[in-house]
């Protein structure tokens, strides 16, 4: 991918790719300060390169977990940075996925009131979608993403080697958000992509590396229109309401972009029950999605329908018994819709899970 720019409020920041881990945390700004939050199953995959590269006192590990991403869990993490000397003059370095993204990008928005941070994506997910846009989400109890700042990093370093060491299901699940980016851009970029990934190999890094440039294009112009999620911006949230359900409703045993997957099947199934997208559109979906979300749909279909219901009338985009979905007229035209949980959604997703997920139904 090629450098890039982006504008936001509270500073622009870049998007700059590296051929190596050691050369992206060597031109970290002030490196000889920096401390580092760092995901602890990467730190051991690469323990002989980052042990020259990470000072031990200066480090601290974390757990790429749901539960570590929660308010609770965050009062140690806050303590051990201070104890170490994080301070409004120095750099917080942040390398690993999405969990550690929001972690790093909450504390160091409300730290000192703000301090510089410095993002390496480690995952296909972080480097696809969620490293730029500059929110932070963090659970609190049994609410999902229900506290959160906008505050991007001044510089995220991107390496696409790293991508090669992560399991078939992390790279599925990136690209389930990358599939979502391309949908949202039309027609001929969702079907370049689907013949791309028909052809290639999910450990292909240069190939990979090509839709995380043509992801962070896509997303751009979103997130620098709508920083602060008011408008265009929620276009971004396509599958979504559905997919964080379906997370939920499942204690997570289906990873995110997965989720995010049968949540655009969810939404393309009920706009085409509702009149807006031909009904042809959601079975071609259905049909060049099902690689991208098996064998997950069977885990869905066991889930409770009264938990993933409970669950959207949690998301903190729903008022009342309206729910605010992405829906769809066809490739590259999504729109905000209220629509009745009770009245439409509730049948709507029972319908889809039991009759309408696979090809077969």
């Amino acid at each position: 991918m090629n450098p890039l720019t982006i504008q936001a409020r509270a500073h622009a920041y870049t998007v700059e790719p590296f051929a190596s881990i050691a050369s992206a945390l060597t031109s970290v700004a002030g490196r000889d300060k920096a401390l580092y939050l760092v995901d602890r199953r990467f730190r051991e995959l690469y323990a002989a390169e980052l042990a020259e590269l990470l000072p031990e006192a200066r480090v601290v590990e974390l757990e790429a977990s749901e539960g570590a991403k929660s308010f609770e869990a965050l009062t140690p993490v806050f303590l051990d940075l201070l104890a170490k000397g994080l301070k409004r003059d120095r750099t917080l370095v942040v390398i690993g996925g999405g969990v550690l993204q929001d972690i790093g990008c909450f504390i160091a928005s409300v730290l000192s009131r703000g301090l510089r941070w410095e993002l390496l994506p480690t995952t296909l997910l972080a480097q696809a979608d969620s490293c730029i846009g500059s929110k932070s989400s963090i659970n609190i109890g049994q609410y999902k993403n229900q506290i959160g700042t906008f505050y991007p990093p001044h510089r995220i370093l991107m390496v696409p080697g790293v991508l090669a060491s992560l399991p078939d299901d992390e790279i599925r699940s990136g690209l389930g958000e990358v599939i979502k980016l391309q949908l949202l851009a039309g027609e001929s970029g969702f079907r370049e992509l689907m013949a791309d990934l028909s052809a290639g190999s999910l450990r292909d890094v240069a190939l990979l590396s090509k839709w995380v440039g043509r992801s962070a294009a896509v997303k751009q112009p979103y997130i620098e229109t709508d920083e602060f999620d008011r408008g265009v911006r929620n276009l971004l949230n396509y599958g979504h309401t559905f997919g964080h359900a379906y997370e939920s409703a499942t204690a997570f045993a289906i990873p995110h972009g997965i989720a995010v997957v049968l949540g655009m099947l969810t939404a393309t199934c009920i706009s085409a029950h509702l009149g807006l997208a031909p009904a042809a559109h959601f079975d071609e979906l259905r049909r060049l999605l099902a690689p991208w979300h098996q064998p997950y749909g069977d885990v869905l279909q066991g889930a409770s329908l009264d938990a993933i219901l409970a669950a959207i009338k949690h998301d903190k985009k729903n008022t009342g018994d309206t729910v605010n979905c992405i829906l769809t007229r066809g490739f590259g035209r999504m729109e905000k819709t209220p629509v009745p949980l009770a009245e439409v959604l509730a049948p709507g997703i029972k319908d889809f899970i039991q009759k309408r997920l696979y090809l077969s139904a």
